[in-house]
Formats: structure tokens, C-alpha cells, sequence
């Protein structure tokens, strides 16, 4: 039972962290489409940066997920044995 609530907790961080990247990136969208026609160019570049970092953090969260999904399955093997 301890083992499953490792493995349960260890897909948190993760998931918390995709799911809020994708609130981000689609928060900056949001800002970035908005300030398009603004005299502020700097504001529709942060918007428009913040986006692309949220983009890239989804893939680097999923690669994590993976990793720790195989570390988890040879631990387990391990012990299995």
C-alpha cells in the first residue's frame, strides 16, 4: 500500500505543473493577442515570451513523467526479484 502512494504522489508535481503551464500559456495568449494594437511593444513581448516558456515547460513536464514512470518501473522490478 506504501508503494502505491508513492507512485500516486509522485505523479503530482508533474501533472500540477503541466496543468499550469497550460493555464499560463493560455493566459499569455490571451495577453499577447490583447495588447497586438497597443502603443506598448515591450508589454506584447513579455506576453508573446512568457508564452513561448510556458509552451516549452509542457514537453520538459512530460519527458519528466516518462522518466520517472520507467525509474519507478525498475524500482519495482528490483524489489520484485
Amino acid at each position: 500500500m506504501e508503494e502505491k502512494t508513492r507512485t500516486r504522489r509522485s505523479f503530482t508535481a508533474p501533472l500540477v505543473t503541466v496543468l499550469s503551464s497550460v493555464v499560463l500559456a493560455g493566459g499569455s495568449c490571451y495577453g499577447f493577442l490583447a495588447t497586438l494594437d497597443s502603443k506598448y511593444s515591450w508589454l506584447n513581448m513579455f506576453f508573446l515570451a512568457a508564452f513561448c516558456l510556458c509552451v516549452m515547460v509542457i514537453p520538459g513536464t512530460i519527458i519528466w513523467m516518462i522518466a520517472r514512470a520507467i525509474r519507478n518501473s525498475k524500482v519495482g522490478n528490483e524489489v520484485k526479484k
